[in-house]
């Protein structure tokens, strides 16, 4: 038993007997039945869920889309844009033949600009000596146009190829039409997401190797991801080529702009290339195919005599970068990974990839299994994302996040509009998520589901955040409360927040949502009470003055988040005042609770207690308010527990003591019974055998003097 819970009551007081409390997970508990079980579950619940890790993530999760500009997104039809350009006329709704032949001078014209990446000449090398090469790497990458580049180079620039269909993958049958000529194939996936290349074996691969051989032929296959019975193959190094080095953007658009305008000289060129925001845009997209699309809108609007800048704001628009990669069709990991980033951004990278795999598992219709290397590749390949990894000797973890702010509000915009069919999985993924035991993945997902609702905030009001908000799961109307808290104030939709948030506070059906005032009192913890502070407040009083002890919890952690975020005068003032005016004891005593839980340091964080900041601004609310929770049987015990926390910290931090001292002074001028408690709780805590304060003997002298000189 601690010397607190050993202390001797005063003269004519009575308290209740100690007990253990030890923290507790915040999980489902029945509702406090009695003031002795509502101080039981500040002691523990309460203190899980006033973590001011939570509000810290979501603070720095906000600062960073400050800069985000409108998060209001504009939702247009996804436009399809091909993963490559076959010569004169592109793609076309037109049936092709099997065998379409692409004349030398158009393999020339689509290869005109094309840039060579680091590892090109390993895929001319394996093609010279298989005749057969299996390109398999994700759409945006360029693979066509490397496999015609490719082709180019072993052929020569007089060479027929011709396009044939993904029919010939995997068919023994095929044989070779045309000797010494080049063919590839397209392999785009099917209506179920799989790709004819993932049915090729060995022994397709050796046998269509050497027919080609023996027709001087060769044959280029640009699929996707490697999948199926090709994943497995023990050929598969002879003949695929995955994960591709891409080229430089920079040259890409360089080589383009050089040859769409020969007149420029070099230094023109280089200065249009300088444009302010060029340069950052090709590299957060790193996509060959967007390279070329700048280059020519670069190039036009030099041509035109148009502003380049412009121009490069205008595709700088990270909706069309999420509505394009959308159109590529991206494989469901893809999806599952880059969802999860946008959710969880700036978490451990395990976290994102615990997250991805959950939610991959949620919308696939297949039973293949996703590995952390898979996800790892799929990092590599989105240039959107990025890893960061902590500075040397720095005991943090890498954590994943996207390259610009904007990209994770497209992201989960986007996404949420345009995946239809997916979005009961997507919610009940992300209701799991924002029920974790771990605070920074709640957190973080309490934000995502406030960006969500911006969108549409009635629509995520009644589809997630309300039937959140009336859970019976305490974490999940915390993440309710605080994803309210985002959407009303990223989104332009304070007043309708606030709006549900006082009728919530009002609710008083015993049977139908009994917690939505509970969530109520834990939404003006968050950023609207913040920036309201008098309207937070008067929630609080409702809520205090309801005759339910299961209220306190909620009062107490907003209390403590609104002092936290320094709206001190207003919320110390406002405590005092509803005391003095109160005459209802229950509601006093919840007043004068929550008062104490508010100036209790949160454990572990070794920071210098909340109040102990404001010097003596306070010097005369702080020291009454702590005088009479003191004085009272039900509060006394976390009052007290807090007071001896700022004489700890004074042991360790002698610049506190000044401050400690005059809040000691201010109890003790209450009364003779007020002295004799201080003088009595220092006593106990200079005279610990385990832990002895220095600074508490200190005081307790010190006050006695006092005492002596006022006599």
């Amino acid at each position: 038993m601690s010397e607190d819970e050993q202390a001797e009551p005063a003269p004519n007081e009575t308290e209740p007997p100690p007990q253990e409390v030890g923290p507790e997970p915040p999980k489902e508990n029945p509702a406090p039945s009695s003031r002795e079980e509502a101080v039981k579950g500040l002691r523990g619940e309460a203190s899980e869920l006033s973590n001011g890790r939570f509000t810290k993530i979501i603070s720095a999760a906000a600062d960073r889309l400050a800069g985000a500009g409108n998060l209001n997104l504009f939702h247009g039809d996804i436009i399809v844009d091909g993963d490559f350009v076959a010569g004169p006329g592109g793609r076309s709704g037109a049936r092709r033949s099997s065998r379409a032949r692409t004349e030398p001078q158009d393999v020339l014209k689509a290869t005109e600009y094309f840039v060579a990446p680091p590892d090109f000449t390993d895929g001319v090398g394996r093609l010279q000596s298989t005749s057969l090469l299996v390109m398999a790497d994700a759409a945006g990458t360029g693979r066509f146009t490397r496999a015609l580049a490719t082709l180019r180079d072993v052929l020569g620039e007089d060479a027929n190829v011709y396009r044939v269909t993904s029919s010939m993958l995997g068919n023994p049958n095929w044989r070779v039409p045309h000797p010494r000529s080049g063919y590839v194939v397209v392999d785009n996936a099917g209506g179920d997401g799989k790709f004819a290349a993932g049915k090729l074996t060995d022994d397709w691969l050796v046998k269509t190797s050497e027919r080609l051989l023996a027709e001087e032929s060769y044959l280029v296959v640009v699929t996707g991801p490697v999948t199926g019975s090709l994943a497995s193959a023990s050929k598969r190094m002879e003949f695929v080529v995955e994960e591709f080095e891409l080229p430089d953007p920079i040259e890409i658009v360089r080589r383009r702009m050089a040859g769409e305008l020969p007149w420029l000289s070099p230094s023109e060129l280089e200065e249009h290339l300088s444009t302010d925001g060029l340069a950052e845009l090709l590299e957060d997209r790193d996509d060959p195919r967007f390279a070329t699309r700048v280059a020519s809108a670069v190039a036009e609007a030099v041509r035109t005599r148009d502003d380049v800048g412009k121009v490069v704001g205008r595709l700088s628009n990270p909706e069309d970068q999420v509505r394009e990669w959308l159109s590529s069709s991206p494989d469901t990991a893809d999806v599952a990974l880059v969802l999860a980033t946008a959710v969880l951004e700036d978490a451990g990278y395990l976290h994102v990839a615990d997250a991805a795999i959950a939610l991959y598992r949620q919308l696939s219709t297949s039973s293949a299994t996703l590995t952390l290397r898979y996800l790892r590749r799929i990092l590599a390949k989105r240039g959107w994302l990025e890893l960061v990894t902590p500075p040397a000797g720095d005991s943090g973890v890498p954590r994943l996040r996207f390259k610009s702010a904007h990209l994770r509000v497209a992201v989960l915009g986007v996404t949420w509009f345009e995946l239809d069919g997916a979005r009961a999985k997507i919610l009940e993924w992300l209701k799991s998520l924002a029920e974790h035991n771990d605070v920074e993945v709640r957190a973080r997902t309490a934000q995502a589901a406030g960006i969500l609702a911006t969108n549409d905030f009635e629509h995520g009001l009644h589809k997630y955040l309300l039937p959140w908000a009336a859970s019976k799961t305490a974490v999940l109307r915390q993440s309710a409360a605080h994803g309210l808290n985002v959407a009303g104030t990223i989104g332009g939709n304070a007043e309708a927040a606030w709006t549900h948030i006082e009728q919530w506070a009002a609710f008083e059906s015993p049977t139908r949502s009994p917690k939505l005032p509970i969530t109520a009192g834990l939404a003006v913890g968050g950023r609207l009470g913040f920036d309201a502070p008098r309207r937070a407040l008067f929630v609080l009083r409702t809520l205090v003055h309801r005759d339910s002890w299961d209220l306190l919890e909620p009062v107490a952690i907003s209390t403590k988040s609104l002092l936290q975020a320094g709206r001190t005068t207003e919320v110390l003032q406002a405590l005092l005042e509803w005391a003095d005016r109160s005459d209802d004891e229950e509601a006093t005593v919840r007043i004068l609770m929550a008062f104490s839980f508010a100036v209790l340091p949160e454990d572990g964080t070794g920071n210098r207690p909340l109040l102990m900041r404001e010097k003596h601004e306070h010097r005369d609310v702080l020291p009454e308010l702590w005088g009479r929770a003191l004085a009272d049987s039900s509060a006394r015990k976390l009052a007290r527990t807090a007071l001896r926390s700022w004489v700890r910290y004074a042991d360790q931090d002698e610049t506190a003591s000044s401050a400690v001292l005059d809040v000691l002074v201010g109890i003790a001028d209450r009364g003779s019974a007020d002295l004799e408690r201080v003088l009595r709780l220092l006593r106990r805590w200079a005279q610990d055998p385990y832990a002895p304060s220095d600074k508490a003997a200190e005081f307790h002298d010190t006050l006695v003097d006092l005492e002596k000189e006022a006599s």
